[in-house]
C-alpha cells in the first residue's frame, strides 16, 4: 500500500498553513503508520519536515502548474506505484492512475462576491466549473468543517456521502506555557510593541482588515496609546482576487510586520493580548484556534465556520459593522473577568481539535480508498 500526497508546500524555510496540515499526517504515519509506505511529491527544492524509514520524498520538475497537475504528476503517480493520491488542495490529476482524494477547504473563491462580480465573473464560473469536474473525478473531498461541507454541496453539487469533513488540528507547539524569553524574541524579531492585538492571516478581501483597521482607531484614545494592532501575514492573490495593499491600513498603532515563520507563531500569540479575527467569512479559522491553543482571548465575527470552531469560546461580533467590532475589541481589552473566561474556556475548547486525532480520522480514510482500490 503506498499513499502518494502533493507536497509541494514543503518548501525551506517558509511553512504555510496547508503545510502544516501536510505535517500533522506526515507525523501521525510516522508514530502510527509503519505499514503505510508514504511518497511524497514535490518540487525540486522540497525538503521533508522530519524523517521516517517508510516516507519518502519524490522530485517532480519544476514546471506551470496546470501542466504539473495534469501530465507531470500522474506519470509520478505510476513511478512510485501510488495505491492513493491526496491532494491538500481541490486541484488533482482528471487521469490519475489511482484513486485521488481532494480538499476543498471552503468555496470562497467560487461565491463570496469580490472573488465572484463584475468582470471576473467569466473567471470565477470558469473555476467553479473546473473545481467541481475535479472533485467528481476523486473518489473522495474532504473539507474542514460542517459550513464548508453545506456550501461544497450547494455549489459544487457533489453527492453527501462523497464529501467527508475533517476539522484541522492544531498542533501541540501552541500552548499557553511558552517561556517569557520565547515570546519577547519573536516580538523583537518582528518588531512588535507590547501589549499588542494579533490578527493572523493574508490581506484578501474576506478578512475584512479595512473595517478591522477602522474598529481599532475607533477604540478609546487610551486604548490605542496603550495597545498596538499587529496584522501579521502577507498579500497574496488568490485567482482575480487582489489583496488589500498593506500601505492602505497603514494608520498610527498599526503594525504589518509581514510572513511570520511557523516556529514564532506560537509565542505571538501566546504574547497577545487577545486575537481579533473579524472575516467576512471563512470554511474553518484556523487562527481562532490557534490562538484558542494558546490561552489568549479570541474576538471573531459571526460568520462562515468561526462558530463551529469557537463554540461558547468567543466574543462573537458584527463583520459587517465597525462600531460593533469596536465594542468587542474594547470589552475583551477592560473586563479582566471577561478575558480570563474567554482564555479557560478557549484551552478546553481546543483541546476538541488536537491533531493526532484529526490527522488520524484523515489517514483512516486515505488507507480505506488504497485497501478499496475504487477509482472516483
Amino acid at each position: 500500500m503506498i499513499l502518494a500526497m502533493d507536497g509541494r508546500e514543503f518548501v525551506a524555510g517558509r511553512m504555510t498553513g496547508i503545510g502544516r496540515f501536510l505535517l500533522g499526517m506526515l507525523e501521525e504515519i510516522a508514530r502510527s503508520r509503519p505499514h503505510l509506505t508514504t511518497v511524497v511529491l514535490g518540487g525540486p527544492e522540497a525538503q521533508l519536515p522530519g524523517s521516517a524509514s517508510h516516507i519518502h520524498l519524490h522530485r517532480v520538475p519544476k514546471h506551470t502548474t496546470l501542466y504539473w497537475d495534469q501530465v507531470l504528476l500522474p506519470r509520478a503517480l505510476r513511478q512510485v506505484g501510488a495505491s492513493t493520491f491526496f491532494s491538500p488542495y481541490y486541484k488533482a490529476p482528471i487521469l490519475a492512475p489511482c484513486p485521488t482524494v481532494v480538499t476543498i477547504h471552503d468555496v470562497i473563491p467560487f461565491d463570496f462576491p469580490a472573488y465572484t462580480s463584475g468582470l471576473w465573473r467569466p473567471y470565477a464560473v470558469a473555476l467553479r466549473s473546473w473545481a467541481a469536474l475535479l472533485a467528481r473525478r476523486a473518489t473522495a473531498v474532504v473539507t474542514d468543517s460542517a459550513y464548508s461541507k453545506k456550501g461544497v454541496l450547494t455549489v459544487l453539487g457533489l453527492a453527501p456521502e462523497r464529501v467527508h469533513v475533517i476539522p484541522i488540528g492544531v498542533g501541540q507547539e501552541f500552548h499557553p506555557d511558552l517561556p517569557r524569553m520565547a515570546k519577547t524574541a519573536a516580538m523583537a524579531r518582528y518588531g512588535i510593541r507590547e501589549p499588542y492585538l494579533l490578527a493572523v492571516g493574508n490581506f484578501l478581501p474576506h478578512k475584512n482588515l479595512p473595517r478591522l483597521v477602522e474598529a481599532y482607531q475607533a477604540l478609546p484614545a487610551t486604548l490605542r496609546q496603550r495597545f498596538t494592532l499587529v496584522l501579521a501575514g502577507t498579500p497574496t492573490q488568490h485567482g482575480p482576487a487582489r489583496s488589500v495593499s498593506p500601505a492602505s491600513l497603514t494608520r498610527p498603532g498599526v503594525h504589518a510586520p509581514g510572513f511570520i515563520a511557523a516556529e514564532h507563531l506560537p509565542p505571538l500569540y501566546a504574547g497577545a493580548a487577545a486575537l481579533v479575527c473579524p472575516s467576512l467569512a471563512e470554511g474553518f479559522g484556523l487562527p481562532v484556534l490557534e490562538a484558542m491553543a494558546c490561552g489568549i482571548p479570541v474576538v471573531c465575527a459571526r460568520a462562515g465556520a468561526l462558530p463551529e470552531v469557537a463554540g461558547e469560546a468567543a466574543l462573537y461580533v458584527n463583520p459587517l459593522e465597525v462600531k460593533s467590532i469596536a465594542e468587542g475589541i474594547e470589552q475583551v481589552l477592560t473586563d479582566e473577568e471577561l478575558r480570563a473566561r474567554l482564555g479557560a474556556q478557549g484551552l478546553v475548547r481546543a483541546r476538541a481539535f488536537d491533531v493526532r486525532r484529526t490527522s488520524a480520522r484523515l489517514v483512516d480514510l486515505l488507507e480505506a480508498i488504497a485497501r478499496s482500490g475504487k477509482v472516483g
